[in-house]
C-alpha cells in the first residue's frame, strides 16, 4: 500500500513537471488517470493530495481550452481546501478560477479576482499572480497598466526565467511597438523548450509575428490594429487554433468606420480599433474625423479604469491606513498599493456583475449630485444594446462655440505626436514629430521644475524654448495670440503650460475632452459672477500659507477662514461642501501611481483627494495653493484623477492648481493679485494666465 501510495504521489509530481514544461495535454491525461486511481486509496486522505492535484489539473484543462471541466475541478479543489483548512491551496484555486474567467473572455472578473488575492498570497506565488494580472490588463487594452504590474513583479531588477513571464513580457513589448525586443524574449522561450511544449508553440508564434512586423512593409492602420487584437488574446487560447469567443470582444477595425468619423452605433471602444480609425482619418486628410477619433482615444478606457468618483466599502479603512502611515512616517507606499489594489478589485467586480456606474463627468455644469450606490462601475460591455452613452459628434458644436478661441487636441498616431487644431471654423492636423523626440524635449523642460526652489537659468530658458517649439511650433501660425482650450494626452504628462514662453499671459483652459468643455463652458457675459460663500483654508505648514490666507481675507469680507490649528480635516471638508469658492494653501504630496491619495497636510493629518469624492456638493471654483495638486490630470489612461480630476468630476467648473512644486516665497503675493482680479470680474483663465501661470499654476476646466 505504501509503495502504491508513493507511486500515485510520484505521478502527481510528474504531472506538475510536465505542466512546467508546457506539455499540458500530457498533464491532463496523467492527472485525470491519477485522480481516478486515488478514489478510495488511503493516500487520498492526506489533506493536500486531492485538492493539490485538482488545482494543477484544473489549470492544465484551462490551458487546453476545456473550460467546463476546469471549472468543475477547480470548484472541487476550492471546496476541499476550505473544508480541510488549507488557505494557500484555496487561494491558488481562486487564482486559477481567475485565469478561467480571463480565458472565457471576462477580463474584469479576472482582474477583480487577482486584486482580491494580491494582499494575501505569499511571495512564492507573486510572480504568477503578477503575470496573470498583466495578461488580463493586456486583454482589456490597458498596456501601460500591464507594464506597471510587470515592473512591480518580484523578479524586477533580476529578470525571470519563467516561460509565462517571458511570453507576457514579449506580448507587452509587441503591443508597445518594440518588435525586436518582443522577438528576443520569445526566442529565449522557444529555445528552452521542445516542439511538443505549448510554450514552444506560443513563443514561435509570437516571434514570427514580431519579426514580421519588424521586417515587413509598413503595415496599414487596420493591419496594425488587427495584429494588436490578435496579440492581446490570452496566450493559451491562441495555441489551439481558433481563439475562443471573448465576451465583449472588440470588432475588427475594418468594421469600425475606416477614415470616417465613428458611428454612433459602432463598437469603437477598443484602443487599437480607435487608433486605426484615427490614423486612417489622418492618412485621408480628414482632420475633423480625426478629432472625433481622438476624443475616443482619450475616453475608451473610462469604463475599464477606476474613476475619480469610484467608491468601495473597503477603501475607506485602507485610506485611513495610508493617512496614518503618512502621519507616523511608516511605509506609506505599501499602504497606497493596498488601497489601489482594493479600488481596482471593487471596480472590476462591479463591472463583471454589470452594475451601473457614474459617468466620469456630468453632462451639465453644476455641482449637485445625486446619491450613489457604494460601489461604482461602468455601463455594460462595448457593443451591448443597453449602452446609452454612444459618442455624440463634437467637431461641429466645437467650431460653432469656440468664438475667438482655438482648441488643441494632442494625440499620437503611427509613432508620431500629433496636434489637431480647431480654429476659425476649420480643423487642421499638424505632425509634431516622433514621440520620443517630443517627449525628450518636454522632459528637459519639466524635470528641472520638479526640484523646489531651483532658480531658472539659461539652461532652463533654453529647455522651455525647445519644449515650446516641440509642442506648439507647427500650431502657432494657426492659433496666433488666441486664448486656448487644450486637451492633452498621457504621453505629455502634466506640464505647467503657462510657463512655456509662447503661452505666458495667454488664457489656457485644460480639459480632458472637447465634449467636457462644451458641457461646462459659460455663455459669454459681462464678467465672472462674484462668489457668494467663500472658504479660505491655511494649513499650519508652510509658514507662508497662513500669511497668504490672511491677506486674501481682506478681499472677501464674510469669508469663512480656517487657519493653523483650526484647519482640521472634518471642518475643511464640510466647508468645501458649502462654499462657492474655496482656496486651500498648504503642503501637497502625491504618491507614485496613486493620484487619488494626493494629500494636503492639515492640522490633524492629511486631507486626501479621495475624501472629496464623497461630498454631495463642491464649489464652483477651487484654488489649490499646494505642490503637485494638478498632477495626473492628463498623465493617465481614463478619466483625470487627483485633486483636479475629482473636483471636476464632482461638478466644479474651474480648478486652479499646479502640477509642479510651488515656492513658498512669492506665491502669496501672486495669489492676492489673482484673487483681486477674480473679485473684479476677470475670468479665471485670464487671471491665472496673468498672475499665476509663470509660477506653474494651470486653469483646469471651463
Amino acid at each position: 500500500m505504501s509503495r502504491s501510495g508513493g507511486s500515485l504521489l510520484s505521478r502527481v509530481t510528474h504531472g506538475v513537471r510536465l505542466a512546467q514544461d508546457g506539455r499540458f495535454e500530457e498533464t491532463v491525461d496523467l492527472l485525470t488517470d491519477t485522480r481516478l486511481r486515488l478514489d478510495g486509496h488511503p493516500v487520498s486522505e492526506a489533506a493536500q493530495v486531492v485538492p493539490g492535484l485538482l488545482v494543477n489539473l484544473g489549470l492544465a484543462q484551462i490551458l487546453c481550452g476545456r473550460f467546463d471541466r476546469a471549472e468543475d475541478q477547480l470548484r472541487e479543489a476550492l471546496s476541499l481546501a476550505e473544508e480541510r483548512g488549507l488557505p494557500l491551496l484555496g487561494m491558488v484555486a481562486g487564482q486559477n478560477l481567475g485565469c478561467l474567467s480571463l480565458y472565457r473572455g471576462d477580463a474584469s472578473a479576472a482582474i477583480a479576482a487577482f486584486h482580491a488575492l494580491a494582499p494575501h498570497l505569499p511571495s512564492s506565488r507573486r510572480e504568477a499572480l503578477h503575470v496573470d494580472l498583466a495578461e488580463a490588463l493586456l486583454a482589456e487594452g490597458l498596456v501601460e497598466e500591464a507594464a506597471e504590474v510587470l515592473a512591480d513583479g518580484p523578479w524586477a531588477g533580476g529578470g525571470s526565467s519563467s516561460a509565462s513571464t517571458l511570453l507576457v513580457e514579449a506580448k507587452l513589448w509587441l503591443l508597445r511597438g518594440d518588435h525586436r525586443r518582443a522577438a528576443e524574449l520569445a526566442r529565449r522561450v522557444r529555445r528552452g523548450f521542445g516542439r511538443g511544449s505549448l510554450w514552444h508553440r506560443l513563443a514561435a508564434r509570437l516571434e514570427h509575428r514580431a519579426l514580421r512586423e519588424a521586417r515587413h512593409r509598413p503595415l496599414s492602420p487596420v493591419e496594425r490594429a488587427e495584429n494588436a487584437l490578435a496579440a492581446r488574446v490570452p496566450l493559451a487560447v491562441t495555441a489551439r487554433g481558433a481563439p475562443t469567443a471573448r465576451h465583449g470582444a472588440p470588432a475588427s477595425p475594418a468594421r469600425a468606420g475606416g477614415p470616417a468619423a465613428p458611428r454612433s452605433d459602432g463598437p469603437v471602444e477598443d484602443p487599437h480599433v480607435v487608433r486605426a480609425g484615427l490614423e486612417s482619418a489622418l492618412a485621408a486628410g480628414d482632420a475633423s474625423a480625426a478629432v472625433e477619433w481622438a476624443e475616443l482615444a482619450r475616453t475608451w478606457a473610462v469604463p475599464r479604469v477606476p474613476g475619480p468618483l469610484a467608491h468601495a466599502p473597503g477603501t475607506a479603512a485602507l485610506a485611513d491606513g495610508y493617512r496614518e502611515a503618512l502621519v507616523h512616517d511608516r511605509d506609506a507606499d505599501a499602504a497606497a498599493r493596498l488601497w489601489e489594489s482594493e479600488r481596482w478589485r471593487a471596480h472590476h467586480a462591479a463591472r463583471a456583475a454589470g452594475e451601473p456606474g457614474d459617468a466620469p463627468f456630468p453632462r451639465q455644469a453644476g455641482n449637485r449630485r445625486r446619491s450613489r450606490p457604494p460601489r461604482t462601475a461602468p455601463a455594460p460591455h462595448p457593443g451591448s444594446p443597453e449602452r446609452a452613452d454612444r459618442p455624440r459628434p463634437v467637431t461641429g458644436p466645437l467650431l460653432e462655440r469656440l468664438g475667438d478661441r482655438a482648441f488643441l487636441r494632442y494625440t499620437r498616431a503611427a509613432g508620431d505626436a500629433v496636434v489637431l487644431v480647431a480654429v476659425a471654423g476649420r480643423v487642421h492636423a499638424r505632425v509634431l514629430g516622433p514621440l520620443p523626440r517630443v517627449a525628450r524635449a518636454l522632459s528637459r523642460f519639466v524635470h528641472p521644475l520638479l526640484v523646489p526652489g531651483r532658480p531658472p537659468g539659461a539652461t532652463a530658458r533654453e529647455a522651455a524654448a525647445l519644449a515650446t517649439r516641440a509642442l506648439l511650433g507647427p500650431a502657432l501660425p494657426l492659433i496666433g495670440d488666441r486664448p486656448l482650450v487644450v486637451a492633452s494626452d498621457p504621453f505629455l504628462g502634466d506640464p505647467p503650460w503657462g510657463m512655456l514662453p509662447a503661452l505666458r499671459g495667454r488664457p489656457v483652459n485644460l480639459v480632458p475632452t472637447a465634449r467636457f468643455w462644451l458641457d461646462r463652458r459659460r455663455e459669454p457675459g459681462p464678467g465672472a459672477p462674484r462668489p457668494g460663500r467663500v472658504l479660505l483654508v491655511a494649513a499650519p505648514e508652510p509658514g507662508g500659507a497662513v500669511r497668504e490666507v490672511s491677506r486674501l481675507a481682506d478681499l472677501y469680507p464674510g469669508a469663512r477662514v480656517l487657519a493653523g490649528d483650526r484647519a482640521r480635516r472634518g471642518e475643511v471638508l464640510a466647508g468645501i461642501g458649502r462654499a462657492d469658492l474655496a482656496h486651500v494653501a498648504g503642503h501637497g504630496r502625491v504618491p507614485d501611481r496613486s493620484p487619488m491619495l494626493a494629500s494636503v497636510g492639515l492640522s490633524d493629518g492629511p486631507m486626501l483627494a479621495c475624501d472629496l469624492s464623497a461630498l454631495p456638493r463642491v464649489p464652483d471654483t477651487v484654488v489649490l495653493s499646494t505642490c503637485w495638486s494638478g498632477r495626473d490630470f492628463a498623465g493617465r489612461t481614463g478619466a483625470p484623477l487627483g485633486f483636479a480630476g475629482v473636483l471636476l468630476a464632482a461638478g466644479a467648473r474651474t480648478v486652479v492648481a499646479s502640477p509642479v512644486p510651488v515656492g513658498d516665497s512669492g506665491t502669496g503675493e501672486a495669489m492676492r493679485r489673482f484673487h483681486r482680479a477674480l473679485v473684479g470680474g476677470v475670468p479665471a483663465p485670464e487671471a491665472v494666465a496673468v498672475h499665476l501661470g509663470r509660477a506653474g499654476f494651470c486653469c483646469f476646466g471651463a
